[in-house]
């Protein structure tokens, strides 16, 4: 055998054992968790905010981590609190019904993470509805949740600026926005990014743009705003090595949405989005920026939610100390141990 054909042939052993090597590697099982099969509580309502959760899925992210995640959804904010307390899931999507819990009733809670700091709130009206401005809902009525609860809060902050209060509009509980305005329910409702096709086929325009509000109020918006997971502090305790796996999977995925726009865009077309190709295009820009896995005090993570928790529990602004109803020891390690910053 000549000299080349000697070289040609390591060559191609070479090759053959690198292949086989990395085929071998990625056949090897996932780590072990001391809770390998958890359940991820939240509120049905459907939030671009929150979609590292199915990037995790489908990017494999989970089944990488040794997780195998089951998405349970409830009616309401506070249920998916309850499930963890109760040990009904491991954890929950929450912020301020989660704050809510830990710090008036010492439920046994604990906020690990924010993944937002877009607001959430975006109000829509019916385009002939011949409402222009917030002056003119006195006598309307608006969608909202439960008094106490972070949208009615908000709610009475816009009523309020513009010389309104709870008693001049007419209330409609309900966490499906969409399906109130459109069902003649209620004249106003809070849209989720989500669903900005429906809203516009529907003949939906948007009336008040929560983020740009407390812009004009003088407010600030570059806090870290509202929109985390929680979990006990049972599991806290007992599987610290799964709520590491759960953030691991979402850093992960977060990581990737923001940089990987077709498997974002492409995510979003998909259930339970199911966006059309130019509003996911249009949605990832909105959130693109906004996405994080994080929970830093320093950075005012959670403040908003924090304040609007003890305006619904009548205390003194400050009075919330985070580090007493979470954890942020979990999520730090991960960041550190990925090299992300966010």
């Amino acid at each position: 055998m000549s000299r080349k054909l000697n070289f040609a042939a390591r060559l191609t052993a070479l090759s053959m054992g690198v292949c086989m090597a990395s085929a071998a590697l990625s056949q090897q099982a996932a780590p072990k968790r001391s809770l390998s099969k958890v359940k991820a509580a939240q509120a049905f309502t459907e939030l671009a905010q929150n979609a590292a959760l199915y990037g995790a899925v489908k990017g494999g992210y989970f089944k990488e981590e040794g997780l195998e995640v089951e998405i349970v959804n409830f009616r309401s904010w506070t249920e998916p609190v309850q499930a963890i307390a109760g040990d009904a899931a491991q954890f929950a999507l929450g912020a301020g019904s989660l704050i809510r819990a830990a710090a008036a009733t010492g439920a046994p809670v604990r906020q690990i993470a924010m993944i937002s700091s877009l607001y959430p709130y975006e109000f829509y009206v019916k385009r002939d509805s011949g409402i222009k401005s917030v002056a003119d809902l006195r006598g309307k009525t608006i969608q909202t949740v439960r008094p106490g609860e972070t949208l009615d809060i908000v709610w009475t902050q816009i009523l309020g600026a513009a010389g309104l209060t709870m008693t001049d509009v007419k209330r409609v509980e309900s966490f499906n926005g969409f399906g109130t305005i459109v069902s003649g329910t209620t004249d106003i409702a809070n849209i989720s990014h989500a669903l900005l096709p429906k809203a516009r086929a529907a003949g939906l325009v948007k009336l008040v743009d929560y983020t740009q509000w407390r812009q004009q109020q003088g407010l600030p918006v570059g806090d870290g705003a509202n929109l985390g997971w929680g979990t006990s502090v049972k599991t806290l305790k007992d599987n610290p090595d799964t709520v590491r796996a759960f953030l691991r999977s979402l850093v992960k995925a977060t990581t990737r949405l923001k940089s990987d726009k077709a498997f974002a865009t492409e995510l979003l077309q998909t259930q339970p989005f199911g966006l059309d190709r130019e509003t996911a295009a249009e949605v990832y820009d909105m959130h693109r920026t906004h996405w994080m896995v994080r929970l830093d005090f320093g950075k005012k993570d959670m403040s908003f939610d924090t304040e609007m928790v003890e305006i619904a529990l009548g205390k003194p602004k400050g009075s919330i100390d985070m580090r007493a109803v979470s954890d942020a020891a979990p999520v730090a390690d991960v960041l550190r141990e990925l090299k992300v910053s966010y």
